[in-house]
């Protein structure tokens, strides 16, 4: 952990997959219709792999349902019979009655070793073009990560941008009795637990390459910052000053950490190496509480949250120097931002009167309310890639991690068993 796929998987394309014609590509927006998407059962090529099959296809029909891309045609509505999946072993009239855009056709081979085959087409219903075709070769133990893969796949072909389904995020469960950590798959499978303690963890944060996790521990006591290498297992105490040392953010590259520390009164903004938790800069001082920094992409800026105004509000403040800059000005109390990927948005909590996630444009303009009447909404993460938004939700009655499209508009719950807050999104 993180896995690497490519250690895990070996591609092999079948024939050369063909450029997409002009304007095939699916817009995703507001008032946009959901692209009519059909998946073929996978076929198995023997009892034996039958289990592999229905687990991929499982995964893949999640996957694609949480996107909001698609409409799923339903499977009882499904002519084709024939088992085809290859190019000319199936007729396409029968999907094209179906009104499908695409059609998905995999099928699962057992291979010598504890291995599966899996071949996989993508077709234009409209044009019969063939959008990819490939063949995967995995371990039976990795059927789940083969179909996130096949998931990806599928994005980048119909939107020309590969999916979020290679990606994991770390949050805080109670699931063992403790608040402890964990990491899963974007769609909520694959927890594993992280740390084992036994006393209250918050706030996981990780590094963009997905390789380090910060959080806060109390197991001595004191809200201590820990970080821990994921790929050699080993842990470190980066600040324990006495008081709060917490809500840590990396930077792009990795290099620093910034947290809010409180060891004389009011909590303050500070930036620590990385590696070794010397102290490099004091962003803050003084003015009210100062607490939830988060880089900006270029690593020159932050975003925090503050009271030097009265209530919490979201402020920006260059590294190099000047005035820190408010952006949030519609309530009393908005807290935890977060840059978009790309610099030009920053999602963040206000109350009014519960929390709600909020998306607002770096100049403080154009402010776009996420969640309303769902409970309480909270712990904001983008997607690596900008394209979602995941927060912790009490809409179900406990605490559930949900995925959000930016705009608000499509919204799924990620998470099962409840007692699940602070998420965070990286990379595998």
């Amino acid at each position: 952990m993180p896995r690497t796929l490519p250690a895990l998987l070996t591609a092999l394309l079948l024939l050369p997959s063909l450029a997409l014609g002009a304007g095939f590509r699916i817009v995703v927006g507001p008032g946009s219709k959901d692209f009519p998407l059909a998946l073929a059962a996978v076929v198995p090529g023997a009892p034996e792999v039958a289990d592999e099959g229905q687990t991929l296809d499982e995964v893949v029909q999640r996957d694609l349902e949480l996107t909001g891309y698609f409409r799923l045609i339903d499977r009882a509505a499904h002519i084709d019979r024939s088992g085809g999946v290859a190019p000319g072993t199936f007729n396409l009239d029968d999907w094209r009655m179906l009104k499908a855009g695409a059609v998905l056709k995999s099928s699962v081979i057992q291979q010598p070793g504890g291995k599966v085959q899996v071949d996989v087409y993508l077709y234009d219903t409209g044009t019969g073009e063939k959008l990819f075709g490939k063949r995967y070769q995995a371990p039976e133990s990795e059927v789940r990560t083969l179909g996130h893969k096949i998931s990806d796949e599928v994005l980048l072909a119909l939107t020309g941008q590969r999916g979020l389904f290679g990606t994991r995020i770390a949050a805080v469960s109670q699931r063992s009795g403790n608040k402890e950590i964990y990491v899963m798959d974007a769609d909520g499978t694959g927890v594993q637990q992280i740390t084992r303690n036994g006393s209250i963890n918050l706030s996981p944060a990780l590094s963009d390459d997905g390789r380090f996790l910060a959080w806060t521990s109390f197991k001595r006591d004191n809200p201590d910052l820990y970080v821990k290498d994921l790929q050699r297992g080993t842990s470190q105490v980066i600040s324990n000053r006495e008081g709060i040392n917490t809500g840590a953010a990396f930077s792009p590259d990795g290099k620093r950490i910034a947290l809010a520390r409180s060891a004389n009164g009011d909590a303050d903004i500070y930036i620590l190496d990385a590696a070794t938790g010397r102290e490099l800069q004091r962003v803050t001082k003084g003015g009210g509480i100062d607490v939830a920094p988060d880089f900006h992409p270029t690593g020159d800026t932050l975003a925090f949250s503050s009271e030097r105004s009265g209530g919490s509000q979201v402020y920006v403040q260059p590294l190099a120097g000047g005035e820190a800059r408010r952006v949030s000005f519609s309530g009393s109390f908005n807290t935890d931002p977060v840059w978009s990927p790309d610099g030009t948005q920053i999602a963040f909590v206000g109350r009014d009167p519960r929390f709600d996630v909020f998306v607002v444009n770096a100049d403080g303009s154009h402010m776009v309310r996420i969640t309303q009447d769902q409970g309480d909404n909270e712990d904001p993460s983008w997607s690596p890639d900008g394209r979602y938004l995941i927060f912790s939700s009490t809409r179900t009655g406990r605490s559930e991690i949900w995925l959000s499209t930016p705009d608000g508009r499509h919204q799924a719950q990620i998470s099962q068993g409840g007692g699940w807050t602070q998420p965070t999104w990286g990379v595998r």
